[in-house]
């Protein structure tokens, strides 16, 4: 059985004499575990399932409960996994959910990282949907930080958002939700701030800008020339023209709107 654009599921049911059958699935692990319905044979007062291989390695020998979870933990997210499983005959198990193991052809993240100014990543096979970036800091649990919508413009798409950092550890990753409503993950990366990372608002602008903190701040116009600079929260603007402007701040360049 294949599921197109989800992953490549195979699934072998190999008979002979003795032994029975066994059920093969592939793809690419994706952070989840697999999870096994295991009826109970009562020709021979066992339950179905014979034994399980990860990637050539025996990993469970004939469980003895009706249900049993596969641990993939670990393994490394996209790392390719191929699952064997045995059974008696006539007593075939049942997956509960083969979609959390996805073809690395359908959809893949090739990079994802962050620095002081931004947060970037790419990805290849993405067709629809929308980007999910995550962030999580000290005893935090996972929050949304940011949404991208797809590209979809060439084989490989590059995105870039402005970072949430606070001061301190800061961990990231990007979640993937396409057209069919299938999840996948990049890898975890992390950025160290040293400083509180100072934002801004409004993007556009009639008399001033408010900075969340004090910081040294230079005002420059559209041709790069220095227009306005001081220290502060509070940068005043109604002596400027209206137009387009940079904000640098915390050596990064900002652009805003002055109405």
């Amino acid at each position: 059985m294949m599921l197109r654009g989800l992953v490549f599921l195979f699934f072998a049911i190999l008979s002979n004499t003795l032994l029975a059958g066994e059920i093969v699935l592939s793809g690419a692990y994706q952070g989840k575990d697999l999870y096994v319905q295991n009826p109970f044979n009562t020709e021979t007062s066992t339950f179905c399932t014979n034994a399980v291989y990860v990637n050539d390695r025996l990993v469970i020998d004939h469980p003895k409960a009706s249900a049993f979870r596969i641990d993939l933990s670990f393994l490394s997210v996209n790392d390719l996994v191929v699952i064997r499983i045995l059974f008696q005959d006539n007593c075939e198990p049942g997956i509960v959910n083969p979609q959390v193991l996805r073809s690395p052809q359908s959809f893949q993240f090739l990079t994802a990282q962050a620095d002081n100014n931004s947060i970037t990543w790419t990805a290849k096979g993405d067709k629809g949907g929308v980007y999910y970036l995550e962030h999580k800091w000290e005893n935090h649990d996972w929050q949304v930080a940011d949404t991208v919508d797809v590209i979809s413009a060439f084989d490989q798409n590059k995105y870039a958002v402005e970072p949430s950092h606070i001061k301190g550890d800061n961990n990231y990753r990007v979640k993937y939700i396409n057209s069919n409503n299938e999840e996948f993950y990049s890898v975890e990366f992390m950025f160290t701030a040293a400083d509180n990372y100072i934002t801004f608002y409004p993007k556009i602008a009639t008399s001033q800008l408010n900075l969340s903190d004090s910081c040294h701040y230079e005002v420059m116009d559209f041709f790069g020339k220095v227009v306005k600079k001081g220290e502060g929260r509070d940068v005043i603007l109604v002596d400027l023209k209206p137009g387009k402007y940079y904000l640098n701040i915390q050596n990064r360049k900002e652009v805003f709107i002055k109405r």
